[in-house]
């Protein structure tokens, strides 16, 4: 855990003294920003009763050879008196891009989130890797490779496909991301998809894929209708719980950019 902890300050360390060296071949002296903001919810009253919000806000900054992109989201639900969901998740990617290339870049994540579906008070991963961006006009692609350290705590000790027996567990981490998105018919329809795994280095059997496919359709200038589609295995899991768990949301949601 140390050991990740002094990789990741010397690697801010070495980001801030490569954009001081390349300070003069930036290629992008503008500041670029998007903001995405999205809603969706319903209300059930009578024999059967449920409320359900959900909402989120994507950030994405880009000055000189300098890329911040931050996702927060947060969902919900209860069902008659049952808390079911009241779940935070937040992801955050710094990355740098040499000389203003994206082909092969570094960058660091901080990532949190609570799930009280898999009974999970906390969850913090962070850590650095090496990422790529393939931008096809239509299409775009970026990957992410990257080793980090996972400090979670759950609300229970004993787990399925696992031999320690700890509410709180500390891994060092694989991980591999996959964003991929494409759009059609003059931007009117985007389809995307972020890939994630989680390969623990202590344990064969502790991983982790999290697969959500995204379709939206713009209404008119900044305000568009998505639909998502939220996947999660993972094969170390509390006992009495099962080990994926999806859902389906709708929505509306607003961006804007520079």
């Amino acid at each position: 855990m140390l050991k990740i902890k002094y990789l990741v300050t010397f690697f801010f360390i070495g980001m801030f003294l490569l954009s001081f060296s390349s300070y003069g071949q930036s290629q992008q002296d503008t500041l670029q920003y998007k903001m995405d903001l999205n809603f969706s919810g319903r209300r059930i009253s009578g024999t059967f009763s449920q409320v359900v919000t959900g909402g989120g806000l994507n950030i994405d900054v880009l000055y000189k050879n300098w890329h911040l992109e931050n996702i927060t989201s947060y969902r919900y639900n209860k069902t008659n008196t049952r808390l079911i969901e009241d779940n935070w998740y937040d992801l955050v990617t710094l990355k740098y891009y040499p000389n203003g290339k994206k082909k092969l870049y570094p960058g660091v994540f901080y990532h949190f989130d609570n799930n009280l579906i898999y009974r999970v008070k906390s969850r913090h991963h962070y850590g650095i890797g090496l990422g790529s961006v393939l931008d096809k006009g239509l299409m775009k692609l970026s990957l992410l490779t990257a080793i980090a350290n996972e400090d979670s705590t759950f609300n229970g000790s004993e787990f399925v496909n696992s031999e320690r027996d700890f509410s709180n567990r500390k891994n060092g981490l694989f991980l591999f991301r996959l964003n991929n998105g494409y759009s059609i018919a003059k931007n009117k329809i985007n389809f995307s998809y972020q890939l994630f795994y989680f390969q623990s280095l202590k344990e064969s059997a502790d991983y982790d894929i999290w697969l959500t496919p995204r379709i939206s359709f713009r209404i008119f200038k900044g305000l568009s209708f998505h639909v998502v589609y939220d996947y999660r295995f993972e094969n170390v899991h509390l006992e009495t719980l099962s080990n994926y768990n999806d859902i389906m949301l709708f929505g509306f949601n607003w961006n804007m950019k520079s």
